[in-house]
């Protein structure tokens, strides 16, 4: 079934940057940051302690920046950066994302996809007419749902093999089923 999690190497290179979350604040008195992970899934992650990782702001010229150590608190995840001792020092890293290189991910089963891999996918009806690309992912109970974005619209495909006959990384390209309504 067609999902957001992994699907090989792709169209993008192993050198490839990827986004994994940010930090959203501080936590507590000795520099730990509360980190917000834009997967599900934290096991999808490659264990980041003691990394060298890109640290990636809006405002901001990107910045290299090691993990010390990371946990787990109340369903928080907490991170211990270098340069990071106290709640001062911590604000700095306030809205930061952390970039890692795409290699350090894993391969999972043939048929699954990263979040990274789908986004940008131009996606095409049945008959060949082009829809938009793929610009977000909703993650719902039962499966996860594409938003494909095109002039200003969107329209949303359920990521079910019903609907999503192929996914060529390739040529960056998602093609559906005809799917009545």
């Amino acid at each position: 079934m067609p999902g957001n999690r992994h699907g090989g190497h792709g169209r993008m290179g192993s050198d490839m940057l990827v986004a994994v979350g940010r930090f959203t604040r501080p936590h507590g008195i000795r520099g730990e940051l509360v980190f917000l992970p834009y997967v599900s899934e934290m096991e999808l992650l490659p264990d980041l302690t003691e990394q060298k990782v890109r640290l990636r702001h809006k405002n901001a010229p990107e910045r290299a920046c090691t993990i010390l150590k990371w946990r787990m608190v109340h369903n928080r995840i907490l991170m211990q950066v270098q340069g990071s001792r106290n709640p001062g020092e911590a604000e700095h890293f306030r809205d930061y994302e952390i970039l890692i290189p795409r290699a350090w991910f894993s391969a999972l089963p043939a048929g699954e996809y990263y979040w990274f891999e789908i986004e940008g996918l131009t996606v095409y009806a049945s008959d060949g007419l082009a829809m938009g690309v793929v610009t977000d992912i909703i993650h719902t109970g039962s499966n996860d749902v594409y938003v494909v974005s095109r002039n200003g619209k969107e329209t949303l495909v359920p990521a079910l093999k019903d609907v999503v006959r192929t996914i060529d990384l390739e040529r960056g390209a998602m093609h559906l089923h005809s799917v009545p309504g």
